[in-house]
């Protein structure tokens, strides 16, 4: 029984032996590169969004603040701007980026975007252009800063 237990405890703090990733550059150097490919400026007039890390987030949490957005609860927390929330959540798993040769400055990049396009440029998220503006904005500064 003592083993059935200690294996369970093992397998429940699993994602706590994950490495976490940190970002190379501060959130505002991101949003301030966000801005200039928008060609915006800095609104003080609009809330900034918060950030939540997935290993310091509750599934449930996430699940909350993204259900309404996209019809369905998801069963990971993912990368994703929540809009009615005005929060933003990212991945934080080191072996994700270094597998996909990334970093997870690039993710931030991309769900900023997103909150531009939709708190200054008051676009529609359901418009699949915006996801290939985000992605495109994502790989330019993939290019130049995460190498």
């Amino acid at each position: 029984m003592k083993t059935l237990f200690l294996i369970a405890a093992l397998l429940t703090t699993q994602t706590s032996f994950a490495k976490e990733a940190t970002l190379k550059y501060p959130v505002e150097f991101l949003f301030e590169k966000v801005l200039e490919k928008k060609h915006q400026t800095k609104k003080d007039s609009i809330p900034f969004p918060k950030f939540y890390y997935s290993s310091k987030t509750p599934l449930k949490q996430f699940q909350d603040a993204i259900e309404k957005q996209w019809g369905m609860r998801p069963d990971l927390i993912t990368n994703a701007f929540a809009v009615d929330n005005n929060e933003i959540y990212i991945m934080d798993d080191a072996d994700y980026y270094e597998s996909h040769k990334r970093c997870m400055d690039d993710s931030v990049v991309h769900e900023l975007v997103h909150y531009v396009q939709v708190k200054y440029l008051n676009w529609d998220l359901n418009d699949e252009s915006l996801e290939w503006d985000a992605v495109d904005i994502q790989t330019q500064f993939r290019e130049e800063y995460c190498r």
